[in-house]
């Protein structure tokens, strides 16, 4: 193998396509002998992985995207991991191809047809990902409002950004969630939040409780007087701001050095695990009874 194709691998994870080893300057009996000696593992058609490399995630998304063919694009939960958007990677790789790619199917890889705008497609570290506002929102419909509201409250892609490139595709799976949560991102959600919860609390039954009172002097949304237990709800953590923070910080001491006990839930936890929410107000005001 030549320089160039030895510094192929090293950058794209040991992956490497028919294509890239010709343009590098292999003839097709050079990469014949490669994989006849089995330093490179055929793992695609004319994709080949080098086989003195492990296999990671970084390799699996590349092999995936070259398997899918010319012009697929990494995307959803897949492109919010290698934007760095999110802590691990998915189980199934999503890639989004042309509506006019058709082959066989390729095993823990969903394939997404949709002809992309070229200000959605960027290149990260040799491989084409889908740009960082579509990622968002691609991911959000798949594992919910988490991963939108952290991208926002770092700043790594603005709420305009997301909205012109929710336009883009009006007709793409998933629109009527992402207009769901743009909405709810665009207000804070604090009031809806709070509407949700008081939902939550009629629909299964739960009593005892008061909404909107005050409590040493500060607002609460929910509280069980005779348990001392305060429940609070927050919109996207993206409104928030130092002062803001600062603010919630003291408040929260003043209660819990006066005897109460606080719950707070994210608009996520309301929307993604209303279940989970219930099962823990339930168990702090049957514990705090006693």
């Amino acid at each position: 193998m030549n320089a160039h194709v030895r510094l192929l691998l090293t950058d794209h994870d040991g992956v490497i396509t028919r294509r890239q080893a010709l343009d590098a300057g292999l003839s097709s009996s050079a990469i014949g002998r490669l994989i006849d000696s089995g330093t490179w593992e055929r793992v695609g058609n004319g994709v080949y992985f080098a086989a003195d490399r492990t296999m990671s995630h970084r390799a699996r998304m590349r092999i995936a995207c070259a398997r899918t063919g010319i012009r697929a694009v990494l995307s959803g939960p897949s492109a919010a991991w290698w934007h760095r958007l999110e802590p691990r990677p998915p189980e199934t790789i999503m890639v989004t191809a042309p509506r006019s790619r058709h082959s066989a199917r390729i095993p823990g890889v969903t394939v997404l047809l949709r002809d992309l705008c070229d200000i959605d497609i960027v290149d990260r570290a040799g491989l084409t990902v889908t740009s960082v506002p579509l990622t968002v929102l691609d991911a959000a419909w798949v594992t919910g409002s988490r991963v939108l509201d952290a991208a926002l409250l770092r700043g790594q892609v603005t709420l305009e950004q997301l909205v012109a490139a929710h336009r883009r595709y009006p007709g793409r799976r998933g629109v009527g969630v992402s207009e769901r949560m743009l909405s709810a991102a665009a207000s804070g959600a604090r009031s809806e939040a709070e509407r949700l919860l008081l939902d939550l609390l009629r629909r299964f039954g739960i009593g005892g409780w008061v909404g909107n009172e005050t409590v040493c002097g500060y607002p609460v949304d929910v509280m069980f007087a005779e348990q001392k237990v305060i429940v609070e709800v927050d919109g996207f953590a993206f409104h928030s701001d130092a002062h803001a923070f600062q603010h919630d910080r003291t408040r929260q001491n003043v209660l819990v050095a006066n005897g109460w006990t606080l719950l707070r839930f994210t608009w996520a936890d309301l929307t993604e695990r209303p279940n989970h929410v219930v099962a823990q107000i339930r168990s702090m005001v049957s514990r705090s009874s006693r």
